[in-house]
């Protein structure tokens, strides 16, 4: 669909070509050459994506009730209630613990998913501009989407960037989940239960995701780690 702005102008350029007068062709000209396009595939700005009822008909999938997912993420059942009625927006940290809890991806709450392949492709070239972010609602943790967000996985890979002082938890996701995180640059403490492990550029760890688990920067600059997120659970169902 066309933006407002489009609309507008070709409405008004409609109306001038059916003018006899020519100066009517100016304010037309005009207005079209001021419509905004988003810039270098970047998206026009606009309201959040609906995560409110993807939410709600995950957890039904589920057979969950709102104290249940309550007891897995740790949020309220009234902020949750909220966030399904859509009249609030969840932060970073908070979308992060409902998705790990009902085992699905980040990018199954942000849009249209699609179970599967799509129809193979001789290549998808994603410009970085348009790789899906989400940022911490403190600023200091940037999660970058790598793998395809319309399409259900049993494999997810993110790049991650966190700022000195920057953190994210999570609590058991309880699919059958185990993550690898490794190390690009910088350093981290992987939070594991009541376990902490330092890793340093170049380190990996692999661990399961059915405890408590979070990750911190441990140094003074900018740590940047890959994080891939393996799903048991979805892969059983593939008989994989």
């Amino acid at each position: 669909m066309m933006p407002f702005l489009e609309q507008r102008a070709e409405k008004v350029m409609a109306k001038s070509t059916r003018r006899k007068s020519g100066r009517t062709e100016g304010p037309a000209k005009s207005l079209q050459r001021k419509v905004v396009r988003p810039v270098s595939g970047k998206p026009a700005h606009g309201s959040p994506p609906p995560i409110g009822p993807k939410l709600r008909q995950y957890r039904l999938k589920e057979n969950m009730t709102l104290a249940d997912l309550q007891a897995l993420t740790g949020i309220s059942k009234s902020m949750l209630s909220q966030i399904e009625r859509g009249s609030v927006n969840p932060t970073f940290a908070r979308v992060w613990r409902l998705t790990r809890s009902l085992g699905i991806g980040v990018g199954e709450l942000l849009g249209e998913v699609k179970t599967g392949l799509d129809a193979p492709h001789i290549y998808e070239h994603r410009k970085f501009d348009s790789t899906p972010v989400i940022t911490s609602a403190d600023g200091l943790c940037i999660t970058r989407i790598l793998s395809p967000i319309r399409q259900a996985l049993p494999v997810e890979w993110y790049e991650m960037v966190l700022k000195p002082g920057g953190s994210l938890r999570a609590n058991a996701h309880g699919n059958g989940s185990w993550e690898h995180q490794t190390v690009i640059s910088g350093r981290v403490i992987i939070e594991i239960g009541e376990n902490e492990v330092l890793l340093q550029q170049g380190d990996t760890l692999r661990y399961s995701a059915e405890q408590p688990h979070g990750i911190r920067n441990a140094g003074d600059s900018e740590a940047r780690v890959m994080l891939v997120v393996l799903s048991l659970k979805e892969l059983a169902a593939l008989g994989i």
